[in-house]
């Protein structure tokens, strides 16, 4: 048993990696001997079992279709900013453990294309030539590219420098970006998965009200605002490659 276990090693791949939001991430992770469980942390840490992950149990997690040599990896479907940072692999064998860590950091930002404009570290499309429900605004966002979709605004400092940029160079009206509670009532979340920040200094005292179920930039302030999904204003796209 002692030769056994001096024997078991793990097959990791340490590499950091580069993602873009929204897109599905593979963490691979075997090992070369029986063991008894597996799971993986992150650097909030969140602990999942990855026995869990292969059962379902964790929603927007999946196993990965080649279990080769990768008995305790796991499929994050669509990343969000909260999955970003350190994960870590722990294999539990009899009588000690097998660990590897990897940086999950975000893809830098390339030069934007027309019509997209840069503003601090990502590229925006603002549409003013016509209004459009939230729907429709995202169709039409995601027909501009492959990585392209509503805008994603959980920055602070983003923030104000779309409202700004609005001001600078539009009129002020009332503009869709990406994020709804169109999966359960309360349950705010962008287009990429990531969840939609609460309080100031994104959201207006007092909101969300309850008055929709899309998300706006608000014409009077330019903070969060919850709309009717139906009604016709402009947008904000985002490129993400």
């Amino acid at each position: 048993m002692a030769s056994a276990l001096a024997d078991a090693s793990l097959i990791f791949d340490t590499a950091d990696v580069q993602v873009i939001p929204g897109q599905s991430l593979t963490l691979t992770c075997g090992v070369k001997q029986d063991f008894r469980l597996c799971f993986w942390e992150n650097d909030r840490g969140d602990i999942f079992q990855v026995e869990d992950v292969h059962a379902g149990v964790h929603p927007g997690m999946r196993t990965p279709e080649d279990l080769t040599d990768n008995q305790c990896g796991v499929v994050i479907e669509s990343l969000g900013v909260e999955d970003l940072g350190k994960w870590t692999c722990k294999v539990l064998l009899a009588g000690r453990s097998l660990v590897g860590s990897k940086k999950v950091g975000k893809t830098k930002a390339v030069e934007c294309i027309e019509p997209f404009v840069r503003l601090g570290d990502h590229c925006y499309y603002f549409y003013e030539s016509g209004v459009k429900t939230w729907e429709e605004a995202r169709e039409y966002c995601l027909s501009m590219g492959t990585w392209t979709d509503l805008a994603v605004v959980n920055d602070c400092h983003q923030l104000t420098l779309v409202w700004d940029h609005i001001l600078m160079y539009y009129n002020s009206s009332r503009y869709w970006i990406g994020g709804a509670d169109l999966g359960q009532e309360g349950s705010w979340y962008f287009v990429d998965g990531s969840t939609v920040p609460v309080g100031t200094p994104f959201w207006y005292p007092d909101n969300p009200s309850g008055n929709g179920n899309c998300l706006s930039l608000s014409f009077s302030h330019g903070y969060f605002d919850d709309e009717d999904c139906e009604i016709k204003v402009h947008f904000v796209c985002q490129a993400f490659e």
